[in-house]
């Protein structure tokens, strides 16, 4: 995420040079400062020597997927502690059976947590609250797809069709 002050802001949709485009969407201001933030994803020319509209649809959407899966797996804590949510770990949550010691995440050192589950209201109580983070990160992501003003984009890329 890129922040700058409102007076030096170099925000623009595009941006070329002789190597790649960077393409900027989500901008907004940051509440309470002069200065705003928004995010970019940069494409070399060697990979795309005509870019096309549905290419810059497709960076951005990508760029924003990836973003909220970032986030799912790696954004969420349970009673204080980092819990690393990878699909693998998320299956093998919602699957656990009582008794159940589950390596949640690790310290920064390296560290392993561990939280046991001794009864079936405390690990569901866990479980819901992995699926609520999860679909709170997914519908942070469909408000930003649905924010983009594509005009910008449409004024300066041709469509595919």
């Amino acid at each position: 995420m890129n922040k700058t002050s409102g007076k030096q802001c170099t925000y623009a949709p595009i941006k070329q040079d002789a190597s790649r485009i960077v393409i900027s969407y989500g901008f907004k201001p940051v509440e309470g400062t002069d200065m705003a933030e928004w995010r970019e994803v940069v494409i070399y020319k060697k990979q795309a020597s005509a870019m096309t509209l549905a290419d810059v649809k497709e960076a951005i959407i990508g760029d924003i997927n990836r973003h909220v899966k970032e986030a799912i797996i790696s954004g969420f804590t349970y009673e204080g502690n980092p819990v690393w949510l990878s699909e693998e770990n998320q299956l093998n949550f919602s699957q656990a059976a009582i008794p159940a010691t589950l390596k949640i995440g690790e310290q920064q050192d390296g560290t392993p947590i561990y939280k046991t589950f001794s009864d079936a209201a405390d690990l569901k109580a866990f479980n819901d609250a992995c699926s609520l983070w999860r679909q709170e990160c997914l519908s942070a992501g469909y408000k930003t797809k649905d924010g983009i003003d594509w005009a910008p984009y449409e004024a300066l890329f041709p469509t595919n069709e």
